[in-house]
């Protein structure tokens, strides 16, 4: 049977990643929610790449991501940080949409992406 790969996470418990055979499941967010919403924002995509990254992949092989902000009004701002984060290429430009929820205890954005990867399995 393959092997479930496990990314860190900050809290017990829970993990910001998981990998099996060629996919890989990732949570963005800041570790700081004092932050302002755009700063929480920024860290969020630093730590979303790290985590890719420990499950061998990177932002330009997602397939989907969902943006869930704490205060939709945040939308345009988040869209701004994204466009940045993600580039001007088109083929690396993932299925993504963006909800507004109460998140908790200041957090003001969490990242969930499905990535492909090589399987390290194979």
């Amino acid at each position: 049977m393959a092997k479930i790969q496990r990314g860190p996470g900050n809290v017990p418990t829970r993990t910001w990643g998981s990998g099996y055979k060629d996919l890989v499941w990732a949570l963005g967010m800041s570790d700081d929610f004092t932050l302002s919403a755009k700063d929480q924002a920024k860290r969020a995509y630093e730590n979303l790449d790290k985590v890719l990254a420990d499950l061998g992949t990177d932002k330009t092989k997602i397939l989907s991501a969902t943006v869930i902000l704490n205060d939709i009004g945040n939308k345009p701002m988040t869209d701004k940080i994204w466009a940045e984060w993600i580039g001007g290429d088109p083929a690396h430009w993932p299925e993504r949409s963006c909800h507004g929820v109460t998140l908790h205890a200041g957090n003001q954005i969490e990242i969930r992406v499905v990535a492909v990867r090589d399987d390290p399995d194979a």
